[in-house]
């Protein structure tokens, strides 16, 4: 998901993502959940606990459109006639879309009617697609900011 998430950030403008949960008892209960429900479950979705499962440009069609009508439009997409490589289920409860258009972005919880906007879900996200640095990497790094510590040597005492 990493380099899916690095291509969507470094996009420009007029493209969109969709997530789904992954599969797992961490997120068993959350699955096809209303927005309501999670709030009930004192939960919310947390990036983390999806991946993306489509990546594309916006269609030049949804010039125009808000983004209710884009979300409808592509819920219907998803559910009708499912692009070639999307390797996901039909857009459900709990997936969350993702949209880049004209430089306005936002996320959104698919619930049982409608979309609910995902304020912060976004920033979490550009957390998670900051590439990590490998352990060794990270110690090389402390080891190199480390304040030297300079040592006295001791001259050796003849034991005999």
């Amino acid at each position: 998901m990493q380099d899916v998430l690095e291509r969507f950030f470094a996009a420009e403008s007029n493209v969109y993502l969709i997530l789904q949960l992954k599969d797992g008892q961490e997120t068993a209960d959350m699955r096809f959940e209303s927005f309501a429900r999670l709030e009930q479950m004192g939960k919310t979705p947390n990036p983390d606990h999806y991946e993306a499962v489509y990546f594309a440009n916006t269609p030049a069609y949804f010039y125009g459109m808000s983004n209710v009508e884009a979300l409808e439009e592509l819920y219907l997409t998803f559910n009708l006639r499912r692009p070639e490589g999307f390797r996901g289920h039909s857009l459900s409860v709990s997936d969350v879309v993702v949209l880049n258009r004209e430089g306005q972005t936002g996320a959104f919880y698919v619930d049982r009617i409608g979309f609910k906007e995902l304020p912060g879900f976004l920033e979490q996200m550009k957390e998670a697609a900051r590439p990590q640095k490998s352990v060794a990497a990270q110690m090389k790094q402390a080891k190199e900011a480390a304040p030297k510590v300079k040592t006295k040597k001791h001259k050796e005492r003849d034991a005999r």
